[in-house]
């Protein structure tokens, strides 16, 4: 490193101090899912099988609405040919209880564009 060190009022510096940066992490992961929904939501993606998914395209995801991606795309040796495909799961508020539905979003492959398709239920955990 060279030694020179950001002015405290300017963003690098308060990055560098910890205080905004900090904060932004701690926000960030209060915010997210927990294990078990995102264990729940994959769960009941893998049981629907592609026709049930693509039977329900959607223009749109709500607005207002922040949501989790999970990536659930099948592991190939070129991803050339195909596409990803990502959980988009909405993330309740702190109060609220565990998310109860879910959208699929095909991402844009060689032959395909980007498709999205919902909303699913998610199944309690048991």
């Amino acid at each position: 490193m060279s030694g020179r060190t950001a002015p405290r009022g300017s963003i690098p510096g308060l990055l560098l101090a910890g205080g905004i940066g900090l904060w932004a992490c701690a926000s960030a992961a209060a915010s997210g899912l927990g294990a078990d929904q995102i264990e729940a939501a994959r769960a009941a993606y893998q049981g629907l099988g592609s026709a049930a998914v693509e039977a329900r395209p959607v223009a749109a995801l709500p607005a207002g609405v922040e949501f989790q991606r999970i990536d659930v795309s099948d592991r190939m040796r070129s991803t050339s040919f195909g596409h990803t495909t990502t959980l988009l799961v909405p993330v309740p508020p702190a109060d609220a209880g565990a998310a109860q539905q879910f959208w699929v979003e095909y991402g844009k492959s060689t032959n395909q564009p980007a498709r999205l398709f919902g909303p699913f239920p998610i199944a309690a955990p048991r």
